[in-house]
């Protein structure tokens, strides 16, 4: 690191000048720093000029976890070890960055950071994707989540399944433990459509489940996919599709992890090996 730059732990980065490299890669994150939704963080900085960032923050919901971020170029490497340094309670670090950031990515295995998720974010027509579904067929009687909401046996079989697959998907960063109509309540406040997110039953139980979001009248999102044993989720990914494009609805987007097997399903479909993938890494702390 160069002799004339100290790296510093601040408050905000008000009263300080930009480096104009760092300037551009702050823009993700610029509202957490100014917000204060941090825990640490540390600033590299020449002549009141700030040139590189170290921050950390932590998730209420992902509590075992401690978040960071290093925006660098000269000073990364110590900005990491400043990071690292107080972990509290934590039993990982997690640093996410897209696959193509070759430099954060090769400092991570300087730290012996491992690989433990690909996430995948992409938007496509909703004509396309029933084009490539075609041959899928439909022997599922769908319900739409407004029913299940008024079955109590059925609601409550659906949102521990919801909270059972979420908790194993997530082993490597566990979520924090809740009740069933905890799950409800997240659920509910992310506005879901509640005709076209659609449960299948067998034998008064919950067999699989995909929950639709709406952002805005031509453009929805996929929301949480699960089912229970084995089942096939393409045909209610097809059925929700034909009743968005009836609504005039024209592309919706998917969120796909790998670590997720159930929405893996629609790996294929996606054509997930050709898209760029948002990579989460970890190093336990103890």
């Amino acid at each position: 690191m160069n002799k004339n730059l100290t790296i510093k732990k601040i408050d905000n980065i008000n009263g300080f000048k930009l480096d104009y490299a760092l300037e551009q890669k702050l823009i993700d994150l610029e509202w957490r720093i100014q917000s204060k939704k941090f825990s640490e963080l540390f600033a590299q900085i020449s002549a009141e000029t700030i040139k590189g960032i170290g921050i950390s923050w932590s998730s209420p919901f992902h509590p075992y976890a401690k978040y960071i971020d290093v925006l660098a170029n000269d000073s990364s490497f110590e900005l990491m070890n400043h990071l690292l340094a107080a972990t509290d309670t934590h039993d990982k670090i997690i640093l996410s960055c897209w696959d193509h950031e070759l430099e954060k990515i090769q400092l991570l295995k300087q730290f012996q950071f491992k690989l433990f998720r690909k996430t995948y974010i992409e938007t496509y027509e909703i004509s396309s994707l029933l084009k490539r579904l075609e041959q899928e067929q439909s022997t599922q009687t769908l319900i739409p989540l407004l029913e299940i909401l008024n079955e109590p046996t059925l609601e409550q079989n659906l949102f521990k399944l919801l909270k059972y697959n979420y908790e194993q998907t997530h082993l490597d960063n566990p979520a924090k433990d809740v009740t069933w109509q905890t799950w409800k309540e997240i659920l509910l406040d992310d506005t879901p459509d509640f005709n076209l997110s659609f449960v299948t039953v067998e034998e008064n139980n919950v067999m699989a489940y995909i929950f639709l979001h709406p952002i805005s009248p031509d453009h929805y999102e996929i929301g949480w996919v699960g089912m229970n044993n084995h089942t096939n989720l393409l045909p209610i990914l097809k059925q929700q599709l034909i009743q968005l494009q009836r609504q005039g609805v024209k592309t919706v987007e998917f969120e796909i992890d790998t670590t997720n097997h159930m929405s893996w399903q629609f790996a294929a479909l996606l054509q997930l090996e050709k898209k760029k993938s948002w990579n989460s890494y970890y190093v336990e702390t103890m």
